[in-house]
């Protein structure tokens, strides 16, 4: 009060001395290390166990209490690998015109095993950015329903149990396609999109694309039509499940211990449901930037996607929906594999 009668300029400093304020609050390595391994696996599930905040976790990670662990273990490539991934990546990219870069589309040893059918796709916003889908489709299992046949301390003679399939065949897939993936697809597919879909399909032996006449009537019923296209072989960065779904499946999967398969199948599928659409979204932007990657290491996996802090922007309104490369770095790629298909032939 004094200094604004005064009419003079006003001394806003501190005129504490040193460091004040509350001091950083100490963990012991006991506290530390009272959470189970299982509740480790990602630091927000850790800093819940602790019940103190996320980011409190990165004071004894810098102090050297703490170390993370991430595998970077890459699957290996042979050159025929490096081309179809090259390949792969240019074919995503929209041409460019005069005035705009190119731009891209977007031991288990007695463990409870099953395998299980995941489909997402990006996820739709208005002209005000709001969401209007979520492109969350469905997850399914390849287990079946049987009877008991002998009682046992679990469960007794006659419960229908739920079982694992230890074989999926090819028959086991196109039944997989037909009778739920496609007709999910079909259901809840919005309908301001286009009706020409693309599943995008990984190499593994059994993943066969059908021919059959029952399976096109399938992908064509309704106006649809849907194809399907092989992703790169070796490529887990190529795929936006491998790059976001998995992983957050897997870190809330690992939280568990399902004794059986029916307790696994429970906790896969609300592993699935709480996936975050937001989540699901900058999954699709990190695909766009490992795509950004393979062109600047010319095909090689030997990379980590450039951390763009996708959170903040988003908050500012200001994330990217689609990545845009420069012509130079295109033209480059496309020289680079003109000359590897020159040494083949």
């Amino acid at each position: 009060m004094k200094q604004k009668q005064s009419e003079g300029l006003i001394d806003v400093r501190n005129k504490k001395l040193g460091k004040v304020g509350p001091k950083c609050k100490e963990y012991s390595e006991e506290f530390l290390l009272s959470i189970p391994l299982r509740l480790r696996t990602t630091k927000r599930s850790y800093a819940g166990a602790l019940k103190i905040s996320h980011v409190t976790i990165h004071r004894p990670k810098k102090k050297g209490l703490l170390r993370t662990h991430t595998s970077t273990n890459h699957p290996k490539l042979t050159d025929n690998h490096k081309i179809e991934r090259l390949r792969w990546v240019l074919s995503h990219l929209t041409p460019a015109t005069e005035t705009e870069d190119p731009m891209c589309e977007q031991s288990r040893r007695f463990k409870v095993k099953a395998m299980f059918m995941a489909m997402i796709a990006k996820p739709q916003h208005n002209t005000n950015g709001e969401m209007i889908h979520d492109d969350k489709y469905e997850i399914f299992g390849f287990v079946y329903e049987q009877r008991v046949k002998k009682s046992s301390k679990n469960i007794p003679a006659g419960t229908m149990e739920i079982k694992a399939l230890q074989s999926v065949t090819k028959d086991v897939i196109k039944d997989m396609l037909i009778n739920k993936v496609i007709p999910c697809i079909i259901e809840n597919w919005p309908a301001h999109l286009s009706k020409d879909i693309f599943i995008q399909w990984d190499n593994a032996r059994p993943h066969k694309i059908p021919t059959d006449p029952e399976f096109v009537a399938a992908c064509t019923q309704n106006g649809f039509n849907i194809k399907m296209v092989y992703q790169p072989p070796q490529s887990p960065d190529l795929n936006v499940l491998d790059l976001g779904l998995f992983i957050v499946m897997q870190s809330i999967q690992y939280q568990s211990f399902p004794k059986n398969v029916e307790e696994l199948v429970k906790v896969v599928e609300e592993a699935y449901n709480t996936f975050d659409p937001i989540s699901n979204k900058f999954t699709w932007i990190t695909l766009q930037s490992c795509m950004t990657e393979i062109l600047k290491m010319m095909e090689d996996n030997n990379f980590t996607p450039t951390h763009m802090k996708k959170r903040s922007l988003e908050k500012q309104g200001i994330l990217p929906e689609r990545l845009t490369f420069s012509p130079e770095l295109v033209a480059q790629a496309m020289n680079h594999l003109n000359d590897k298909f020159r040494l083949v032939n």
